[in-house]
């Protein structure tokens, strides 16, 4: 009897062991289908300018730095300040207006207040190929056509919708008794948003301020309908698509436009890897409460 157990628990370790081995080599298999497209990527930004018209191939012959010299000349370094001026502005805004209206939705009293997050709920469900056009006759009433303003000054009025409602889903938790002494002690509104409030939802704004860096460094559409043809104000996104995507010819090769690609993602890659504990505690503490 002891042995027909004995046996039995071997079979199960050994198939629960060829499963492991099974799951795992699976998941290896499926995260280098993944991550070829950058493998290929890294690859082509090094490769010799002579390799690049002959037959594909996954290893350069000797790597090649030049096409970063290129990305780094003035005329991209232009590009990219225009994109890290657009981000922090971005991220300032989202993060200070939405915790700041979150703020007042969730720890002030005053009459109609469900009734306004109601309203700014309500938005998320507009699609943006529905409020693209009134945006963009607006911002060209006000001259903004052509610069950078449309990327970043209306995020400073309310930080967006699901931003408010991720920040006030957060604040939800905090006990309104802090809130409450504070006040008896003499506190302003505005101190305890300060002092009390922003300290205790870091998690949460360090989760909305890298997302929102993502979205707008990563962003072309918004770039491509209201900065357009002026190349003064063209974001790296933009600058790529104009350079290589529509342009009849170029002086750039390939391996450059794929340089620029890599330098592109570099920052998304190492937030990530430096804030991956706050995004997933950001995620997994914003819906507790309900």
């Amino acid at each position: 009897m002891e042995k027909t157990i004995k046996h039995a628990n071997r079979r199960k370790s050994a198939k629960k062991i060829v499963g492991s081995v099974l799951f795992y080599c699976f998941g290896v298999l499926l995260s280098l289908f993944f991550l070829f497209p950058v493998y290929a990527l890294l690859i082509k930004s090094v490769m010799p300018d002579f390799q690049l018209y002959e037959e594909p191939s996954l290893y350069p012959k000797y790597l090649n730095f030049a096409p970063y010299g290129k990305v780094f000349s003035p005329e991209y370094l232009w590009y990219f300040r225009n994109t890290f001026i657009v981000c922090v502005l971005y991220i300032l805004g989202t993060v200070l207006a939405g915790s700041f209206t979150a703020y007042g939705l969730t720890k002030m009293n005053f009459h109609g207040k469900n009734a306004v997050f109601a309203i700014i709920l309500v938005t998320v469900f507009l699609p943006g190929v529905v409020t693209g056009i009134p945006l963009y006759i607006v911002y060209d009433h006000m001259g903004w056509t052509g610069t950078l303003y449309p990327l970043w000054v209306p995020v400073w009025f309310g930080g967006g919708a699901m931003t408010i409602f991720l920040i006030r889903q957060f604040m939800r938790g905090i006990p309104n008794s802090l809130t409450e002494a504070a006040i008896l002690d003499g506190a302003s509104s505005f101190r305890i948003y300060w002092q009390i409030i922003l300290p205790m939802i870091r998690p949460i704004l360090i989760y909305i301020a890298v997302t929102a860096f993502f979205a707008t460094w990563n962003d072309f559409q918004g770039p491509m309908m209201y900065v357009g043809d002026r190349q003064s104000q063209w974001t790296i996104s933009l600058a790529l698509y104009k350079e290589f995507a529509t342009a009849s010819h170029s002086t750039n090769l390939p391996n450059v436009q794929m340089a620029a690609g890599v330098i592109m993602m570099l920052p998304c890659v190492l937030l990530f890897a430096l804030f991956q504990k706050e995004l997933t505690q950001g995620i997994a503490t914003t819906g507790l409460k309900l």
